[in-house]
């Protein structure tokens, strides 16, 4: 387009330069049509974006994180005019096309439509738009453009996805310790029940699972005096530009589903907190604000897809409270009496190191995931029994965690 504009300019600048020196009705035509090939084109353009239309349709708005959905847009023209050189530019930062090609340009004759099928895909959890974001459409002679933005762009509510671990790369793994020391786990590591011993509780029967198997099925257990896996989640968020923090929120939940549906398999309950401001006088939530820890639990692979709804409906909030939960959590039963800690947290500050220290002292393994661009895992305090694991937005569970 540029070399096009620059031999018009030239064109131009010749043609009244021969106008001025010899002047004569065939060089003032050809100036005269060189200079209404630009009111022409801007007619064009305006004609082009006043009776094009487009329509795109993804099959559902409530969709997983990689899970492919179908999508097509249509391209029409409802004028009698030929249109040329239309081009589409996609949302690509949270979102792709399959097979999208890259730069065409569509022609489209007199009431004629085009229509593209193909798949969407999705990379993060999030609400955001998707599909085609604007239209750049150019005249004949490729002189000039003009971009249609479209008006009411598709939007969609991506759940996370759930990344199956087969083991975590922690020392103190409760799920691997305790197979290893009780040698009746040892028919099935991946198993969530095992065949029923004389001695085992009643209770502990797997009722489906005994019916399918024509045998007895009893859930697994892992001792009386510390029980279940806590989770505390930092929803906290870290920017008010959706390019920075969708990514790292995204990655967050993949975590803490991780690790829930990990543990599910061993029977083993996960209890998730996170916390949320309230105010305490029920007027605005800056005056008077007080924090509160919400529960989300998981006690097995049958509850997986109800944690994971709930989960996906987590809210992060830019109000700087995750010292506060930070410090409720010290105190928290369910912290100081589980198997491990696991803190997904997204900054640090010094109430994260005190609650690492109480709850060191208390006997309790912590594992920190410092999800971030760039974590800098110096500022938490290094004790004997913790793991602090930095993560980046982009990696890979499998082998980060």
């Amino acid at each position: 387009m540029r070399r096009n504009r620059i031999i018009y300019y030239i064109l131009c600048i010749a043609a009244i330069v021969l106008a001025s020196l010899y002047g004569g009705p065939i060089t003032y035509s050809i100036l005269f049509g060189l200079l209404l090939i630009t009111p022409v084109s801007f007619a064009y353009l305006l004609t082009v974006y006043a009776f094009f239309k487009l329509y795109q349709v993804v099959q559902s708005k409530h969709i997983s994180v990689y899970e492919p959905v179908p999508y097509y847009f249509i391209l029409q023209n409802e004028y009698l005019l030929n249109f040329c050189h239309i081009r589409t530019d996609m949302y690509t930062t949270f979102s792709y096309i399959e097979k999208m090609p890259v730069n065409k340009e569509y022609e489209l004759l007199p009431y004629e439509s085009a229509r593209y099928d193909t798949r969407l895909i999705c990379r993060y959890r999030g609400d955001y738009k998707v599909g085609i974001k604007d239209i750049t459409i150019t005249d004949y002679l490729r002189l000039f453009k003009i971009t249609y933005h479209v008006p009411e762009p598709l939007g969609v509510v991506v759940a996370p996805r759930i990344i199956k671990l087969t083991s975590l790369r922690i020392e103190n793994d409760p799920a691997r310790n305790s197979f290893m020391e009780n040698p009746r786990l040892s028919q099935d590591f991946d198993a969530a029940v095992r065949d029923y011993v004389p001695g085992d509780p009643v209770k502990g029967i797997h009722q489906k699972l005994s019916a399918r198997a024509g045998k007895l099925k009893s859930r697994l257990t892992y001792g009386e005096e510390k029980q279940g896996i806590a989770i505390f989640l930092d929803t906290d968020r870290i920017s008010i530009d959706e390019y920075k923090f969708i990514p790292v929120e995204n990655k967050c939940l993949e975590i803490v589903l991780a690790l829930a549906n990990y543990f599910a398999a061993f029977s083993i309950t996960t209890t998730m907190k996170y916390y949320r401001s309230g105010a305490s006088d029920g007027s605005s939530p800056e005056k008077g604000k007080q924090i509160r820890l919400e529960e989300l639990k998981c006690r097995g692979l049958d509850e997986m897809e109800r944690f994971l709804g709930e989960t996906s409906t987590v809210q992060f909030r830019d109000n700087g409270d995750s010292w506060q939960a930070a410090r409720m959590i010290s105190k928290d039963p369910v912290f100081r009496n589980c198997l491990v800690a696991f803190l997904v947290v997204t900054g640090t500050c010094a109430q994260l190191n005190e609650t690492l220290n109480e709850l060191s002292m208390s006997g309790v393994h912590c594992v920190i995931y410092y999800v971030g661009y760039e974590p800098d895992t110096s500022e938490i305090l290094q004790l004997q029994n913790q793991t602090v694991i930095p993560v980046h937005p982009e990696d890979d569970l499998q082998k980060v965690m």
